[in-house]
């Protein structure tokens, strides 16, 4: 599960190919998203097969396989967890929140949440180094909103 602040507002075609797109192989990757023309724009650019669902007519699913359940599933989780968890949240921290989230999905299935969460904090090495840099990560964020 990759969560990842892509941008603040709405989004554009750069913020999408800064967020995802080194990661998308066109020749393995399908676009399933709402109908929002900056997806149809992103997956035309990269040659990507694109399914894109209306929601304003309450399509759920598309020929029987392209859906983005999964993803409007744990952007409910997230809420819920946010709202149940903090009194607020911070723009500035958001990414951190984001990967607190995922960890925790992760090992949601534990029988022994401390046990399974430890090596998990070792796991990645850069986390303390992006830690300290939240100042300028977010300086950089905030920057490119106009």
């Amino acid at each position: 599960m990759d969560l990842t602040v892509a941008t603040m507002g709405y989004i554009k075609k750069t913020d999408l190919e800064n967020a995802i797109g080194s990661r998308i192989k066109p020749e393995k990757a399908i676009l399933c998203s709402d109908a929002s023309v900056i997806y149809k724009g992103f997956a035309m650019d990269r040659k990507l097969e694109h399914h894109a669902l209306k929601g304003i007519i309450k399509q759920r699913v598309k020929q029987g396989v392209y859906h983005i359940q999964h993803v409007n599933s744990t952007h409910n989780r997230l809420k819920k967890w946010i709202d149940g968890t903090f009194w607020g949240v911070s723009t500035k921290y958001l990414q951190q929140y984001l990967n607190w989230f995922r960890v925790k999905e992760h090992l949601k299935g534990s029988k022994d949440m401390l046990q399974a969460f430890v090596p998990k904090t070792v796991e990645d090495i850069g986390t303390y180094a992006r830690y300290r840099n939240i100042d300028t990560r977010y300086e950089k964020l905030i920057s490119t909103q106009t």
